[in-house]
Formats: structure tokens, C-alpha cells, sequence
């Protein structure tokens, strides 16, 4: 049968299967509308299929796909992370609670107790370091009184004095109330013994000297004032005494405050005498065997950052030497070298007592 007898015999329905031809005419399209893919490939139902057709496409509505799954399990596991966080939070909240109300009460028992010898002590402390933790404590707040009321002072140096010197604070705070004037010293003293005196001593540190409270330019008096109480065993002579005797004699000076001079010259009155050699070991030695005491006006920049006076007080059977300084305890903490300590200065002044005086 001919292509034009078969649309002849057959009509309308041979004119559909004309139309249904693929154009690369190797390829017909399926009525059912499945898709003739590569070979293998699995057919699927196209949207314009009818119901109820068997092609062997995979329909869409055979499988419940759920598209919300995966955003509602991200939702559970942020609420599980909240959740744990808002917990955890909690519980530090309840710990640091109890650790507040122990510590609190734990106060509230140890505030029942108080240190008998100072109540800035917490109780139990014994009694030798709580006097230690008092006298530091007390000088903690007289220092900021100091700073709180450095304007009163007129020489900044007595502000400078309370820095460097600890034991020296008690005497600047009560500097501004002071009336400037001497007492006298009723310490014991003894022959041969050198008692320890310092220019800021609220006995005499007040003082006007050599233009300034001798608490700062009283090293040469103070020097010369053990020196008179360790060879007369005497204790009338104070640093104040001696300044008077320096001033009366136009002897002071600006570095020091007592020129040397004073001492070879103006020592009778005292009932002492002076005698002046080079600085040196050997000289400093020879001095200190005969039982005298030798005055010196160290260097700048030596035992301390000024020049001013201190006393060899004696020689130790190792050959090192002691000293005095009244304007550092520090000074006096150790032994010296008799070349390193002859060498801070150009003149040792040997001091003992007058021939004919009474000691």
C-alpha cells in the first residue's frame, strides 16, 4: 500500500500520525509523550500526558518529597545550641552566688576579731610583724599627707627628704607645724661609743641653718656633734649646738654646709683639737689605731648624690672600716674599704680630744 492510499483509507487519523513525524525523521515521537533519551536513561511522564497512561515514565506525585527537612533539623539544632547556652549561663550564675554569700560570710565571722596592737592588721598576725606592717602603714599615710600638703613647704627639699629617706617622713609631715627651734638630746651617752644622730632628728632637724632647715645642710654639725659625745661621753652638745657655733663663726658653706676650716680652727671651745692630713688608706688607718675619730667631706656623687660630712667611727680586725653618715643610715649598714672610702674625699680631719681638757 502506497503513502497515499494508507491517508486515504484511513482519514483523520492518518493525518495525526503525518504530523507526529520528527522532523530528523529517524526519531518518532511517542504519542504517549515519553522521553526517548540515551539509551539507559530512565523515562519520565511529561506534564501533558494523560492520566492514567503506562508509560514507563516515574511519576512526581509516587514520591512524597519533603523540601522543609532540612531547614526544620537546622531550626532544632539552633534551639539546642540556645538552649544549652542559656544553661550554661545559669549555672555560673549559681556558682558565682554561692562564692559571693561564703566569702561574705566568711567576712562577717573574721570581722569579729581584731588585732589588739593595731586593728589595720588582720588578727592572728603576731605581735612583732604587726608592729613592722603598723610602722610602714603609718608612714604610708603620713607620706600622702605630705603630698597633700606639699605647698606648705617652702624647700622642696624636705619633699625630696621624705622619698628618699623613709625614717626621715614623721619629721617632714610634722615640718609645717614645727616652731623651728632645739631641744635638748637626753638619749644615755657614753665615752667611746659614738651614738648615731641624723640632720632630720625633730630634735634639732628644724633649725634654720646655713639657709635651710638643718635637716638638709646639718651633716658637718651632726658629724662633729658624735664625734664630741663618743671623746667627751657628753650629751650637751646637739647638731643644733654645734650649727650655732658653725654660723656664730661664719664657717658655713653652700656645698657642705661646714667648711673644714671650723674644724682646725674653732674646736677649743668644745674642748676637742683637729689635725688635717691627705686622704689616704694608710693615713685613715693610723689615725683610727690611735682611738681617734676622723671627719670627712665626701664627694658628690659618693656615699650619696650631695657632698656633705660623716664620721669613721673605728677599724675592724679585717682592716675595713666604719661610718657614720647623718644623712643616710644606709651608710652605716656595712663595713667600707679604707682605700674606696679615702678616696671620696682630699683631706681626712682627725679629731680628738685637747690637751688639759677634762673628759
Amino acid at each position: 500500500m502506497t503513502y497515499g492510499d494508507s491517508h486515504s483509507e484511513r482519514g483523520g487519523r492518518s493525518g495525526g500520525s503525518a504530523r507526529q513525524r520528527s522532523s530528523r525523521g529517524s526519531r518518532p515521537i511517542s504519542p504517549q509523550g515519553s522521553y526517548h533519551g540515551p539509551q539507559g536513561t530512565r523515562q519520565r511522564n511529561l506534564g501533558g500526558a494523560r492520566r492514567g497512561s503506562r508509560g514507563q515514565g516515574y511519576p512526581l506525585k509516587a514520591r512524597n518529597i519533603n523540601f522543609q527537612s532540612g531547614r526544620a533539623r537546622r531550626t532544632d539544632n539552633w534551639r539546642l545550641v540556645i538552649l544549652a547556652a542559656i544553661a550554661v549561663m545559669l549555672l555560673i550564675l549559681v556558682i558565682v552566688g554561692v562564692s559571693s554569700c561564703v566569702r561574705g560570710c566568711s567576712a562577717e565571722q573574721g570581722s569579729s576579731e581584731v588585732n589588739s596592737v593595731d586593728a589595720r592588721v588582720a588578727a592572728g598576725v603576731p605581735e612583732d610583724l604587726t608592729r613592722e606592717f603598723s610602722s610602714e602603714l603609718d608612714r604610708g599615710e603620713k607620706l600622702a599627707q605630705i603630698a597633700a600638703n606639699a605647698s606648705q613647704y617652702a624647700d622642696q627639699g624636705l619633699l625630696e627628704l621624705a622619698l628618699a629617706q623613709p625614717d626621715a617622713i614623721d619629721f617632714v609631715a610634722a615640718y609645717p607645724e614645727s616652731d623651728k627651734t632645739a631641744q635638748s638630746y637626753d638619749d644615755a651617752v657614753s665615752a667611746g661609743t659614738v651614738p648615731e644622730l641624723y640632720c632630720w632628728d625633730s630634735r634639732w632637724g628644724a633649725v634654720d641653718y646655713a639657709g635651710r632647715p638643718l635637716a638638709l645642710t646639718g651633716s658637718g654639725p651632726a658629724a662633729l656633734s658624735m664625734a664630741y659625745m663618743a671623746i667627751t661621753g657628753k650629751g650637751d652638745r646637739t647638731p643644733a649646738d654645734i650649727a650655732k657655733l658653725v654660723s656664730d663663726a661664719g664657717k658655713t658653706s653652700e656645698g657642705s654646709g661646714m667648711s673644714g676650716d671650723f674644724l682646725t680652727e674653732s674646736l677649743g671651745d668644745l674642748g676637742l683639737t683637729c689635725t688635717s692630713t691627705t686622704s689616704n688608706a694608710d693615713n685613715l688607718a693610723q689615725a683610727l689605731d690611735t682611738g681617734t675619730y676622723v671627719l670627712m667631706e665626701v664627694s658628690a656623687d659618693t656615699l650619696t648624690d650631695s657632698a656633705h660630712w660623716v664620721i669613721v667611727t673605728g677599724e675592724n680586725d679585717d682592716g675595713s672600716v666604719e661610718v657614720r653618715d647623718p644623712t643616710s643610715p644606709e651608710a652605716a649598714s656595712h663595713a667600707w674599704d679604707p682605700a674606696n672610702l679615702a678616696s671620696f674625699t682630699t683631706t681626712l680631719y682627725v679629731i680628738s680630744a685637747a690637751e688639759g681638757s677634762a673628759e
